[in-house]
């Protein structure tokens, strides 16, 4: 066999190698790719079943569903990022994380501390953090009092079509707004002053 025929029958060989190499990695991470979306679909499908308190709002008519337990709240490096429903993450919002209830439901916590209420919209997935019901924006823990204390116990329940409406036309994230940008002074954080002060000097006269 010449030289030249070994040579092409070895890049065949290798060629060949390498085409099943890439195939069975593929397999591999399509496989993979499969189980750990059925292993997600499952643990969503259970935390559903372990509290379906609000997984399918429409279930009783004229009953509003509700819970307790406690609420933190998130902002700060959150800002901005992708929630679950697509749509980007904004503390000055009005909205909150919940593990099963429909995103875009609307619903209204209240605070058993402060007995402050707020409509909030879901658009994101959690809390995960142990004991945890629901996970508020910056925006809507100003609004129920609990920006210092960091957690509350609160009251969830479907908000009545009437106070949804009505709470998109109160005003209210403007007033929230300031009441973060209080909070967030207050800590010490993004505080510039208006006007850098000026320094006169003094003429010096020979």
């Amino acid at each position: 066999m010449s030289a030249l025929r070994r040579a092409l029958l070895g890049s065949v060989f290798m060629m060949a190698t390498m085409a099943s190499a890439v195939s069975a990695y593929a397999a591999e991470g399509e496989a993979s790719g499969t189980s750990w979306a059925d292993s997600v679909q499952r643990a969503l499908a259970a935390r559903e079943q372990a509290d379906p308190t609000f997984a399918n709002p429409q279930a009783k008519p004229g009953h509003r569903a509700s819970q307790k337990g406690m609420a933190s709240w998130y902002g700060g490096r959150f800002n901005h990022r992708r929630t679950s429903s697509g749509s980007a993450f904004d503390k000055l919002h009005l909205t909150a994380a919940h593990p099963t209830a429909p995103l875009g439901s609307k619903l209204l916590v209240t605070s058993e501390e402060t007995g402050r209420s707020v409509v909030v919209t879901v658009n994101d997935r959690g809390p995960y953090s142990h004991n945890r019901i629901i996970d508020l924006s910056q925006a809507a823990a100003a609004r129920i009092g609990m920006l210092n204390t960091g957690v509350a116990h609160v009251k969830v329940e479907q908000a009545p079509i009437e106070v949804a409406m009505a709470s998109q036309d109160d005003g209210a994230e403007s007033l929230d707004s300031s009441s973060v940008m209080q909070f967030e002074a207050a800590k010490g954080r993004h505080v510039r002053p208006l006007q850098r002060p000026r320094v006169k000097r003094a003429a010096h006269h020979r």
